[in-house]
């Protein structure tokens, strides 16, 4: 059974974890169990198969699976929606593809002014002369990303400069807001080609996570001097 919010991995208690299976076990098939975290107000989608999958403390040491995302089309994130004090992202999508615009037109709704680089090599000589606060590249703007010279040169930033710079990674392999592949691919956030048409929701949550993780260690650093 559920032992935890797989968004903020809040814990619930074990009368919580009761009568959340209770109420899966008495749903009529093919109906899910909706409800909310009582902590940080994420929706959650249960079915009778997460019963039999098991999840949370019993499955401690198992590699985690990716997230359901059964909560875009009927969830909403508040809060933050855009990172403090940032304006420029730059976007490495090829010119044919259609998530160019979907993007830019996402990120210039959330405030921020788009750049088009015309390759990886131009990518990089931007990145010496001016702070980006996000970069969003396509595993395909290269061929792959195993062969992309801007991710490699992204995965070498000191991190002085990379911890400033809010990474996404689109492509059709990847599997949206899973935060593991995220972490192994060295980027902030990863979202799937067809999860696109949510990706203002996508960005919002992230957003979010990343602001509560990493906001308080920043303004430690501005306040030493060090940023």
């Amino acid at each position: 059974m559920i032992a935890e919010c797989p968004y903020c991995q809040h814990k619930f208690s074990a009368g919580h974890q009761e009568k959340i299976k209770s109420a899966v076990l008495q749903l009529k098939q093919g109906k899910n169990l909706k409800f909310t975290c009582p902590d940080c107000q994420m929706p959650i989608e249960l079915g009778a198969d997460d019963l039999q999958r098991g999840a949370g403390a019993e499955n401690f040491g198992a590699v985690p699976q990716a997230p359901s995302l059964s909560w875009l089309r009927t969830g909403t994130i508040a809060d933050k929606e855009s990172l403090d004090d940032f304006s420029l992202v730059m976007i490495l999508i090829p010119n044919a593809h259609p998530a160019r615009n979907t993007v830019a037109t996402v990120f210039e709704g959330l405030g921020y002014k788009s750049v088009f680089p015309d390759s990886a090599a131009d990518a990089i000589q931007r990145m010496r002369f001016a702070e980006f606060a996000a970069v969003v590249l396509h595993e395909s703007y290269e061929g792959s990303l195993e062969s992309s010279r801007f991710h490699k040169h992204m995965c070498e930033l000191p991190m002085s400069t990379r911890r400033s710079i809010y990474y996404v990674l689109l492509g059709q392999e990847v599997q949206t807001l899973y935060n593991l592949e995220a972490l192994v691919k060295s980027v902030n956030l990863v979202v799937n080609d067809k999860e696109l048409p949510d990706l203002p929701v996508i960005l919002k949550k992230s957003f979010r996570e990343y602001d509560e993780l990493f906001s308080p260690f920043l303004a430690a650093l501005r306040k030493a001097g060090k940023k």
